[in-house]
């Protein structure tokens, strides 16, 4: 941690004897604490996650069909250009 970050909020976890100790030893083959230990695992584990739910990836043939549909002209629907012209309860 550089000097110019700041400890910020505590998270406090039960664990079982059999979790702390498989923790324990974890952090002890990877020579940091306990609390080192959980805190880059939460971390690697928690940019995952958001990598996952943020991204996605297409192949090429994919990326051609979506771009194929992104390049059409756009269509008037009718009904949708009338909705869209009135006014709603919430505007007046």
């Amino acid at each position: 941690m550089s000097v110019k970050e700041k400890k910020g909020e505590k998270f406090d976890i039960r664990l079982s004897k059999q979790e702390e100790s498989v923790i324990r030893l974890a952090a002890s083959l990877q020579h940091t604490t306990p609390t080192n230990f959980i805190r880059q695992q939460a971390l690697e584990s928690a940019h995952a996650v958001v990598h996952d739910q943020t991204r996605f990836a297409v192949t090429e043939e994919q990326w051609n069909v979506i771009e194929t549909a992104l390049n059409q002209p756009a269509k008037v629907l009718p009904n949708l250009r009338k909705l869209l012209a009135q006014s709603d309860k919430w505007d007046k």
